[in-house]
């Protein structure tokens, strides 16, 4: 291994002579080390075997890597980040169906539900003001259709006056689904593959608990770190996708506008003391004036995405090893560190120890964690995504190494000194890499955004 420290030096002693590739990148090495140290345990009450992180910024994937035990891609049960696809579904019907809307009534579609259960609304079954328990039995039930939970749910105690207080939980979201159907006229996953799923390209994400028959509303979706980011992505430019108007602007607004009222009775909320929701999403940051600059998406096994509009970033902590709570300030911390890496200067792909030039300590620094797993910019990761390996010793030479159009060509042997031969056997090396020699890596791309938990 000492040999590529000769090569160092001797490949030094020509750089001088030659103008640098400029081609540049963001470092998202914080939020590498964020993650690393998750894994190891660090700045989170238990280990995190393994997870995903993508970033977007304005649709473009920046930053996606795996940690630990996870592989880039990898479907998970994403529990009540469900409740966001099931709000983007209701909505979607407010769009395609005169007359269904938030103020329609359970009772209008679902006439078991009487007495006091009459004034439930759409609107109080997606923000958790019901009156509604927060758990039943009926809503996972593999033996019952959707329109039979939502007959045993009607039969249940009411606890509060509907839009008196908040109570988080998935009940009210299922008998809301049944009334979708009814409105819709199809099954629930009929209505959300034609209006959300197709439109998007998601191949994976499907209610897939309980069964087909009683799809869980509010907590039994699959889902992967790119599709789930897709459908975020959709949300934060409106509604709008590949040029396609998946849901209207007003619907996507009236999701992002608070739904409980200011001074609504907070009974049970897993996020603080908040009951800032819209229709199936935590609005958890404000700025200073009460402008919303933060959505979340979040289930009790970890899996997170959030939106974070001043930015224009959308974010994805794909896993389901860890409870919500464990990694709740690791969340709001990789979305600071992503934020931070929107407002520093762009580095130069190859210049790993980050002193503005690309040379032989930077290729040290590759060789010497070359196949390490997420080792960051500062280990050679040139590309970011996630594995050092050959393809980062590319963009070093090429950085290193250019020639005018980017072509790079290998020196006559004879006509080469000691360092001469020195910087040839590197470009020799090169060429066998690029015919298919080293080559290997995990997933990535990411960037991210900052700030504290929002206020209710």
């Amino acid at each position: 291994m000492q040999s590529h420290h000769l090569w160092c030096a001797l490949a030094v002693s020509v750089a001088p002579t030659l103008a640098l590739a400029q081609t540049y990148t963001r470092n998202f090495d914080t939020v590498t080390s964020l993650a690393r140290d998750a894994v190891a345990g660090a700045n989170v009450a238990e280990a995190v075997p393994g997870f995903e992180i993508l970033l977007m910024h304005r649709g473009e994937v920046v930053f996606n890597q795996s940690f630990g035990y996870w592989a880039s891609g990898q479907s998970t049960h994403i529990d009540s980040a469900t409740k966001t696809l099931s709000g983007a579904a209701i909505m979607a019907l407010t769009d395609q169906r005169p007359g269904f809307s938030l103020d329609s009534r359970l009772s209008q579609y679902l006439p078991q539900f009487t007495d006091a259960k009459a004034e439930i609304t759409i609107r109080d079954a997606f923000a958790h003001t019901s009156g509604l328990g927060y758990t039943s039995y009926a809503i996972t039930d593999p033996d019952l259709t959707l329109q039979e939970s939502a007959s045993q749910l009607a039969a249940e105690p009411i606890y509060f006056p509907p839009g008196t207080a908040f109570v988080y939980g998935g009940v009210s979201m299922q008998a809301a689904g049944a009334a979708a159907e009814v409105a819709s006229g199809m099954s629930w996953n009929q209505w959300f593959q034609q209006r959300i799923a197709a439109p998007l390209g998601l191949e994976v994400t499907e209610y897939a608990k309980t069964t087909e028959s009683n799809p869980w509303i509010g907590g039994g979706a699959v889902s992967t770190a790119p599709e789930f980011a897709r459908f975020m992505e959709m949300l934060r430019s409106g509604g709008a996708m590949d040029g396609q108007q998946v849901l209207s602007a007003s619907a996507v607004q009236a999701m992002f506008t608070r739904q409980t009222a200011l001074d609504v009775d907070v009974r049970y909320t897993p996020l603080g003391a908040s009951a800032d929701y819209g229709v199936g999403v935590w609005l958890d940051e404000r700025d200073a004036q009460g402008n919303l600059i933060g959505a979340m998406a979040a289930g009790a096994r970890g899996f997170t995405s959030w939106i974070d509009f001043d930015d224009e970033m959308v974010g994805v902590f794909a896993t389901e090893y860890t409870p919500f709570d464990n990694i709740q300030a690791l969340q709001y911390a990789i979305r600071a560190a992503a934020a931070a890496v929107l407002d520093a200067p762009l580095v130069q792909v190859g210049d790993a120890n980050l002193d503005g030039r690309v040379d032989g300590a930077d290729y040290t620094a590759l060789a010497d964690h070359l196949y390490t797993l997420n080792p960051g910019i500062a280990g050679g990761d040139f590309n970011q995504d996630g594995l050092a390996n050959g393809a980062d010793y590319t963009l070093w030479a090429d950085a290193f190494f250019p020639l005018p159009g980017g072509a790079l060509a290998v020196p006559e042997p004879g006509a080469l000194s000691l360092a001469g031969m020195a910087v040839g056997t590197l470009l020799i090396a090169r060429r066998a890499l690029q015919r298919g020699g080293v080559s290997g890596g995990i997933s990535s791309s990411k960037t991210g955004r900052s700030r504290r938990a929002g206020s209710s």
